[in-house]
């Protein structure tokens, strides 16, 4: 197996973009995750309320409520930051290349 570390220091940003791109599309199928807990919950207790029964569903659901929104929200700024740092990776990668530009001619040693 190859060395995980490289020699280099750099971002592969289409592969960072893409690393985005699906974080994104992660956060927004969980978009509806509070909802769905809520209706997971409701099934549950309906599933379970015959004898001898079992009970404490909506204490366990609103219990656990806020805790969809956290999934939700931290998938979503997730996503964010992913495209954020490939954008700013992009962004200096194109700044670098322009300090560092050579004659077309080839560099020229003194």
């Amino acid at each position: 197996m190859g060395d995980a570390m490289s020699d280099s220091t750099g971002v592969n940003v289409d592969d960072a973009y893409a690393g985005g791109t699906a974080s994104a599309e992660a956060a927004a199928r969980l978009r509806d995750l509070p909802t769905d807990f809520e209706e997971a919950v409701q099934a549950a207790k309906s599933a379970a309320s015959g004898a001898p029964g079992v009970t404490g569903w909506n204490t366990f659901g609103t219990d656990h409520e806020h805790h969809m929104f956290d999934v939700r929200d931290h998938a979503r700024t997730l996503a964010e930051n992913i495209q954020a740092g490939s954008y700013e990776a992009a962004v200096t990668d194109l700044e670098s290349s322009e300090e560092y530009n050579i004659p077309i001619n080839g560099a020229q040693f003194y």
